[in-house]
């Protein structure tokens, strides 16, 4: 049976389309990551926003297309949150939640609704199927923050964290030379199970792929988790969540730290990693945010000098604190300073670029496009070049100048 598994939201989600397509090759059916033409399609939904909730279910509409006699299964934090609203659409003949996704594998010729309740323990099953480039393992699963603006725990449930000899066994038979420690709370792994994240990077010293990181929050960056992962074959760079550069507009969004904590914990990392990469998130026009507080977090941002940022506009989402007790802005406010602050992250990316040039760094050579490879440097700088290469090679590049999102290079 020809299996179409699509994927919506963040890079857990991929992971865990990767398990099930892993899990639908094991039992002899042919799986693809992607949506194409199949028989069954199982769509990993995402709700983080209304938007992408309405994308899962445009994709049904998708799948229908492609073959109109195909029979559709739905999984994912959109059905978590309202399986309802795909049970009755046409095609579609299984809604199930976020919990035992893999699971789905044995019930494709189920009929009904069934969102199970979500552990208060991790639970692992299958390992994923990787790309041949970058790997990603899953480590951490749900969230215990509830920010105000957030519908993930909700959907989630409680923070719980994957075994230490369990990580470090998927991540010794990745089979990449690059593997991202992914998570949907990346800063919460261990504090469920006695482990810490400390522990798990002294456990995967020694093995020979580069280890990147996931989103974190500045709470979790000490000296000793820094040194940890100094003793690693760390790819030094860090997207340290920020969500706004000002201390009001943190409390409201019930964001647990201060921007002083969070500066505090960049100068940290830049006294580690002095070629660190520091990404961000900004959420723009949150409920009640003044012209002041905006200006704020567009002077803190400057401050940082991050790398890059991703602007994005406050989204109201049913069922959380700020929906049910703060006032949205007007959408003009919303985008107007959405474009502000991208102006800003532009300068700031083409700087740090322009700080790159002239360095030799180790590529991971993924895709070849327009005559040109494509990769990433250790702290995330995009790099095209031209030459003799394999597909997921490590190879030695010297930026030479700025090109597009990144930069130019030569090999070496």
């Amino acid at each position: 049976m020809k299996v179409s598994v699509f994927t919506l939201g963040c890079k857990t989600n991929l992971y865990e389309s990767q398990q099930i397509v892993a899990g639908l090759l094991a039992m002899g059916h042919d799986a693809v990551i992607g949506l194409c033409k199949a028989d069954v399609f199982v769509l990993n939904t995402c709700a983080i926003t209304a938007e992408a909730e309405k994308k899962s279910r445009q994709a049904i509409a998708r799948a229908r297309k492609l073959n109109a006699d195909c029979k559709v299964v739905v999984v994912g934090c959109a059905s978590q949150k309202n399986a309802e609203q795909f049970a009755d659409l046409d095609n579609v003949t299984f809604v199930k939640g976020v919990h035992n996704k893999e699971g789905i594998v044995k019930l494709l010729d189920s009929y009904g609704v069934d969102v199970e309740q979500i552990p208060s323990v991790y639970a692992h099953t299958i390992n994923a199927v990787q790309e041949r480039t970058r790997a990603f393992v899953k480590v951490q699963d749900g969230c215990n923050n509830f920010c105000s603006y957030c519908i993930v725990p909700y959907l989630r449930g409680r923070s719980r964290s994957k075994d230490v000899d369990v990580v470090v066994d998927e991540v010794a038979n990745a089979n990449s030379n690059e593997v991202v420690l992914i998570g949907i709370d990346l800063s919460q792994y261990g504090k469920d199970n006695g482990s810490s994240l400390e522990q798990l990077f002294s456990r995967l010293q020694g093995l020979p792929v580069r280890i990147r990181l996931g989103s974190l929050e500045p709470n979790v960056v000490t000296e000793q988790m820094l040194t940890a992962l100094s003793k690693l074959n760390f790819c030094p760079h860090f997207h340290l969540s920020l969500q706004s550069g000002c201390d009001s507009v943190l409390s409201r969004m019930n964001r647990h730290y201060t921007t002083q904590r969070y500066y505090d914990a960049v100068q940290q990392i830049r006294k580690v990693f002095p070629c660190v990469a520091i990404t961000t998130d900004v959420i723009v026009g949150f409920c009640g945010e003044t012209d002041e507080e905006f200006e704020a977090t567009c002077q803190f941002v400057q401050k940082v000098g991050f790398a890059d940022i991703h602007v994005f506009p406050y989204s109201p989402r049913e069922g959380t604190v700020a929906y049910n007790t703060m006032a949205d802005l007007p959408a003009y406010v919303k985008k107007r300073r959405q474009e502000a602050l991208t102006v800003i992250k532009h300068q700031l990316h083409g700087k740090f670029v322009d700080s790159q040039l002239g360095k030799v760094e180790t590529v991971l050579a993924e895709q070849k496009k327009g005559g040109f490879w494509q990769g990433y440097t250790p702290n995330y700088t995009r790099v095209y070049f031209k030459g003799d290469v394999k597909c997921g090679d490590l190879v030695q590049v010297k930026l030479t100048k700025r090109y597009l999102d990144g930069a130019e290079g030569e090999l070496v």
